[in-house]
Protein backbone atom coordinates (compact mmCIF):
# COMPACT_ATOMS: atom_id res chain seq x y z
CA UNK A 1 0.00 0.00 0.00
CA UNK A 2 1.64 3.46 -1.29
CA UNK A 3 1.55 6.29 1.16
CA UNK A 4 -0.19 9.19 1.25
CA UNK A 5 2.07 12.26 -0.50
CA UNK A 6 2.51 14.86 2.34
CA UNK A 7 2.05 18.45 1.49
CA UNK A 8 5.06 20.36 2.45
CA UNK A 9 3.94 23.08 4.55
CA UNK A 10 4.08 24.41 8.38
CA UNK A 11 1.80 21.93 10.33
CA UNK A 12 0.03 23.51 13.07
CA UNK A 13 -0.64 21.28 15.15
CA UNK A 14 2.43 21.04 17.81
CA UNK A 15 1.92 17.43 18.77
CA UNK A 16 2.06 16.41 14.96
CA UNK A 17 4.63 18.61 14.14
CA UNK A 18 6.62 17.20 16.86
CA UNK A 19 6.03 13.44 16.09
CA UNK A 20 6.89 14.91 12.14
CA UNK A 21 10.04 16.19 13.02
CA UNK A 22 11.38 13.36 15.01
CA UNK A 23 10.36 10.55 12.30
CA UNK A 24 11.80 12.58 9.29
CA UNK A 25 15.29 13.32 11.61
CA UNK A 26 15.46 9.69 12.19
CA UNK A 27 14.84 9.10 8.72
CA UNK A 28 17.70 11.99 8.16
CA UNK A 29 20.26 10.63 10.02
CA UNK A 30 20.12 7.31 8.55
CA UNK A 31 20.48 8.60 4.75
CA UNK A 32 23.90 10.26 6.27
CA UNK A 33 24.88 7.16 7.73
CA UNK A 34 24.69 4.99 4.68
CA UNK A 35 25.89 8.06 2.51
CA UNK A 36 29.66 7.64 4.02
CA UNK A 37 30.19 4.08 3.68
CA UNK A 38 28.41 3.92 0.09
CA UNK A 39 30.18 7.10 -1.72
CA UNK A 40 33.10 7.16 0.38
CA UNK A 41 32.39 10.54 1.54
CA UNK A 42 33.34 12.72 5.14
CA UNK A 43 29.24 13.01 6.14
CA UNK A 44 28.10 14.51 9.13
CA UNK A 45 24.34 15.53 10.33
CA UNK A 46 23.43 18.52 13.16
CA UNK A 47 20.08 19.37 13.92
CA UNK A 48 18.74 21.71 16.66
CA UNK A 49 15.30 21.99 17.41
CA UNK A 50 12.91 23.62 20.12
CA UNK A 51 11.83 20.04 20.98
CA UNK A 52 15.20 18.38 21.98
CA UNK A 53 17.63 20.90 24.53
CA UNK A 54 20.62 19.59 22.90
CA UNK A 55 21.50 19.71 19.37
CA UNK A 56 21.39 16.23 17.40
CA UNK A 57 24.92 14.67 16.22
CA UNK A 58 25.72 12.47 13.67
CA UNK A 59 28.53 10.51 13.82
CA UNK A 60 30.28 11.36 17.07
CA UNK A 61 30.95 15.50 17.96
CA UNK A 62 34.90 14.53 17.24
CA UNK A 63 34.05 13.56 13.97
CA UNK A 64 31.65 16.51 13.56
CA UNK A 65 34.61 19.00 13.96
CA UNK A 66 36.58 17.40 11.85
CA UNK A 67 34.29 17.46 8.77
CA UNK A 68 33.57 20.68 9.79
CA UNK A 69 37.17 21.72 10.04
CA UNK A 70 38.31 19.87 6.80
CA UNK A 71 35.58 22.22 4.67
CA UNK A 72 36.31 24.97 6.24
CA UNK A 73 40.54 24.41 5.34
CA UNK A 74 39.44 24.02 1.81
CA UNK A 75 40.40 26.89 -0.59
CA UNK A 76 38.20 30.07 -0.79
CA UNK A 77 37.22 29.44 -4.18
CA UNK A 78 36.20 25.29 -3.44
CA UNK A 79 33.96 26.96 -0.94
CA UNK A 80 32.25 29.68 -2.82
CA UNK A 81 31.84 27.70 -6.25
CA UNK A 82 28.69 26.57 -5.86
CA UNK A 83 27.40 29.27 -2.90
CA UNK A 84 24.35 31.10 -4.17
CA UNK A 85 23.20 34.20 -2.22
CA UNK A 86 19.04 34.67 -2.20
CA UNK A 87 19.65 38.26 -4.21
CA UNK A 88 21.66 36.11 -6.91
CA UNK A 89 19.22 32.83 -6.69
CA UNK A 90 16.08 35.27 -7.09
CA UNK A 91 17.64 36.44 -10.37
CA UNK A 92 18.71 33.05 -12.17
CA UNK A 93 14.96 32.51 -11.33
CA UNK A 94 13.85 35.49 -13.10
CA UNK A 95 16.09 35.64 -15.78
CA UNK A 96 15.09 31.90 -15.99
CA UNK A 97 11.10 32.64 -16.43
CA UNK A 98 11.61 35.47 -18.45
CA UNK A 99 13.72 33.22 -21.27
CA UNK A 100 10.65 30.43 -20.92
CA UNK A 101 7.65 33.68 -21.11
CA UNK A 102 9.84 34.78 -24.37
CA UNK A 103 9.84 31.15 -25.72
CA UNK A 104 6.04 30.82 -25.23
CA UNK A 105 5.50 34.58 -26.33
CA UNK A 106 7.38 32.95 -29.56
CA UNK A 107 4.96 30.05 -30.34
CA UNK A 108 2.09 31.95 -29.80
CA UNK A 109 2.71 34.87 -32.16
CA UNK A 110 3.41 31.26 -34.61
CA UNK A 111 0.19 30.21 -34.07
CA UNK A 112 -1.39 33.70 -34.79
CA UNK A 113 0.62 34.14 -37.75
CA UNK A 114 -0.71 30.63 -39.11
CA UNK A 115 -4.26 30.76 -37.96
CA UNK A 116 -3.94 34.31 -40.11
CA UNK A 117 -2.73 32.79 -43.19
CA UNK A 118 -5.15 30.11 -43.03
CA UNK A 119 -7.75 33.01 -42.95
CA UNK A 120 -6.29 34.97 -45.83
CA UNK A 121 -6.06 31.35 -48.08
CA UNK A 122 -9.98 30.74 -47.11
CA UNK A 123 -10.48 34.68 -48.48
CA UNK A 124 -9.79 37.07 -45.72
CA UNK A 125 -8.27 39.86 -46.91
CA UNK A 126 -5.07 41.67 -45.80
CA UNK A 127 -7.02 45.09 -45.23
CA UNK A 128 -6.55 46.49 -41.48
CA UNK A 129 -4.15 44.55 -40.81
CA UNK A 130 -1.31 46.11 -39.07
CA UNK A 131 1.95 46.28 -40.66
CA UNK A 132 3.46 43.74 -37.81
CA UNK A 133 1.08 41.11 -38.96
CA UNK A 134 1.71 41.10 -42.56
CA UNK A 135 5.50 41.36 -42.77
CA UNK A 136 5.21 38.40 -39.85
CA UNK A 137 2.55 36.96 -41.88
CA UNK A 138 4.93 37.30 -45.16
CA UNK A 139 8.14 35.49 -43.46
CA UNK A 140 5.90 32.71 -42.45
CA UNK A 141 5.19 32.41 -46.29
CA UNK A 142 8.39 32.91 -47.33
CA UNK A 143 9.52 29.92 -45.07
CA UNK A 144 6.93 27.42 -46.34
CA UNK A 145 8.07 28.68 -49.97
CA UNK A 146 11.06 27.53 -49.43
CA UNK A 147 10.60 24.36 -47.42
CA UNK A 148 8.28 23.35 -50.76
CA UNK A 149 10.85 24.32 -52.68
CA UNK A 150 13.44 22.16 -51.32
CA UNK A 151 10.89 19.44 -51.21
CA UNK A 152 10.56 19.65 -55.08
CA UNK A 153 14.04 19.54 -55.53
CA UNK A 154 15.03 16.83 -53.32
CA UNK A 155 11.87 14.64 -55.09
CA UNK A 156 13.15 15.98 -58.77
CA UNK A 157 16.68 14.60 -58.01
CA UNK A 158 14.85 11.15 -56.27
CA UNK A 159 13.18 10.62 -59.96
CA UNK A 160 16.20 11.25 -62.10
CA UNK A 161 18.31 9.00 -59.19
CA UNK A 162 15.43 6.30 -60.19
CA UNK A 163 14.99 6.90 -63.63
CA UNK A 164 18.97 6.29 -63.85
CA UNK A 165 18.55 3.02 -61.57
CA UNK A 166 16.10 1.70 -64.37
CA UNK A 167 18.33 2.25 -67.25
CA UNK A 168 19.15 -1.28 -68.69
CA UNK A 169 22.43 -1.83 -69.41
CA UNK A 170 23.48 -3.30 -72.97
CA UNK A 171 26.69 -3.96 -73.86
CA UNK A 172 28.54 -1.53 -76.47
CA UNK A 173 30.02 -3.01 -79.27
CA UNK A 174 33.43 0.05 -78.89
CA UNK A 175 33.95 -0.06 -82.33
CA UNK A 176 30.20 0.98 -83.07
CA UNK A 177 29.38 4.37 -84.48
CA UNK A 178 27.57 6.14 -81.25
CA UNK A 179 25.75 8.34 -83.15
CA UNK A 180 25.81 11.79 -80.75
CA UNK A 181 28.43 11.89 -77.37
CA UNK A 182 25.70 9.63 -75.43
CA UNK A 183 25.23 7.04 -77.91
CA UNK A 184 22.18 5.49 -79.30
CA UNK A 185 21.58 3.22 -76.66
CA UNK A 186 20.22 5.97 -74.09
CA UNK A 187 16.61 5.78 -73.88
CA UNK A 188 14.69 8.63 -75.14
CA UNK A 189 12.16 8.70 -72.85
CA UNK A 190 14.55 8.85 -69.65
CA UNK A 191 15.46 12.42 -71.56
CA UNK A 192 12.52 14.05 -72.18
CA UNK A 193 11.51 12.92 -68.63
CA UNK A 194 14.94 14.56 -66.99
CA UNK A 195 14.28 17.94 -68.90
CA UNK A 196 10.70 18.09 -67.81
CA UNK A 197 12.46 17.99 -64.28
CA UNK A 198 14.40 20.66 -65.37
Amino acid sequence: MSRKRVKLQWVEDNAACKAMYKKRVKGLMKKVRELSPLCGVDACLITYSQYQPEPEVWSSPTEVEQVVASFRNLPKNDLIKKVLSQEIFIWQRILKAGVEAMKQLMKNRKKEIENLRTQCLGGRLLEGLESKDVLDLKWAIDNQLEGVNKRIENLRLDVAVDALNNQPLTEQNPNENLGNELGDDVDSDFWSNLLKLS
